[in-house]
């Protein structure tokens, strides 16, 4: 039998595994399900590490995550996180960046000294500590782009792409200087996989131009220089519609793409040979919301969707809701079991 590494790198290289392999992203429920609140997880790390361990063992899951999509690096450069009491930490809605006028207030950041980056970069060192080395851990990077939306504030960037393109593009560039840092000192403390999201930049948020220019050549360089220095594998949680722009997603030096509003049918058909399909049960409607009879359904019918040829990893379209009943989830597992096998 394959370890979850084996598994997760097999499918990755167009290799068949003993198995479909199986990873739910688990910040907010994990913590819930194993008695924590997800404000903890940002005071103690031991809860966050305990909390995957137990999610892993408990729902045969390929995999564990950091505390993934906190802008850690935005924060060091000046933008204000909230900290709800037991939710998603989010960028104040007061842009750091009144206008791209006041680049020269953005210094490199050193990961390994500032904000909240060390207590992040221990928690990634001691949860591969904890998993081991057939576990793969996979580890989140903002995108440039969304960086530059927190910190100027998206309407905001928006317009500046058109009306300041020039001075966007420098922030862009220094964004993507910076995030590279950051993931390059995940991968010295044992992340496997960088992942990486940019819900900023889909069909309803920028035009496809707009993406061509201020997104796809920052993420290829900046996914790039994380594979060239280590990363074993990289993900892209592309959130929302991308039907217009997978095929440039695909090119940013990714190797799976965590996918939203696609059938697995059809982005395995287009894009398999080169990424693979991470997805696709619905989180609201199937795993927050469903029975354990329609979330049966659900899994069975991504297996038969995604399970041909390989290439393909049973997971959800975006992270497990806090409130999502755990029977769901056996529900599925026991389907996995009893269908996933190659």
């Amino acid at each position: 039998m394959m370890t979850s590494m084996e598994r997760i790198l097999a499918v990755c290289n167009h290799e068949l595994p003993d198995r479909i392999p199986f990873l739910l992203s688990t910040r907010e429920f994990g913590m819930k399900y194993a008695g924590f609140s997800l404000s903890q997880a940002f005071t103690d790390p031991d809860s966050f590490i305990g909390a995957q361990i137990k999610v892993r063992q408990d729902f045969n899951q390929d995999g564990v995550w950091d505390i993934n999509a906190v802008p850690v690096v935005d924060e060091a450069l000046g933008a204000k996180l909230v900290f709800p009491e037991d939710d998603s930490p989010y960028v104040d809605y007061n842009p750091f960046l009144k206008s791209l006028a006041e680049l020269d207030k953005l210094k490199l950041v050193n990961p390994n000294t500032d904000g909240r980056m060390p207590y992040m970069l221990s928690l990634v060192q001691k949860l591969k500590a904890a998993a081991g080395p057939d576990v793969p851990l996979f580890a989140w990077v903002s995108q440039p782009f969304r960086s530059a939306c927190m910190l100027r504030g998206e309407a905001n960037f928006y317009r500046d792409l058109i009306r300041h393109p020039n001075e966007a593009r420098e922030l862009l560039s220094f964004l993507t200087d910076n995030l590279i840092a950051y993931g390059k000192a995940l991968i010295d403390r044992g992340a496997d996989i960088i992942h990486t999201s940019n819900p900023v930049a889909n069909t309803e948020c920028i035009s496809l131009k707009h993406y061509r220019e201020f997104v796809h050549p920052y993420s290829k360089r900046f996914l790039g220089s994380l594979k060239e220095y280590g990363a074993k594998k990289t993900m892209y949680h592309t959130c929302g519609c991308w039907s217009d722009r997978l095929d440039l997603v695909c090119e940013e030096n990714v190797d799976i793409i965590h996918f939203d509003e696609i059938a697995i049918s059809e982005f395995k058909q287009r894009f398999s040979d080169k990424v693979v399909a991470f997805g696709n049960l619905h989180t609201v409607d199937v795993l927050h919301q469903g029975t354990t009879e329609t979330a049966a359904e659900a899994a069975l019918q991504c297996i038969k969707d995604g399970k041909a040829g390989g290439r393909f990893i049973l997971s959800a379209n975006c992270s497990v809701p806090r409130d999502t009943p755990p029977e769901n989830i056996r529900a599925i597992c026991r389907v996995h079991e009893k269908y996933g096998k190659y």
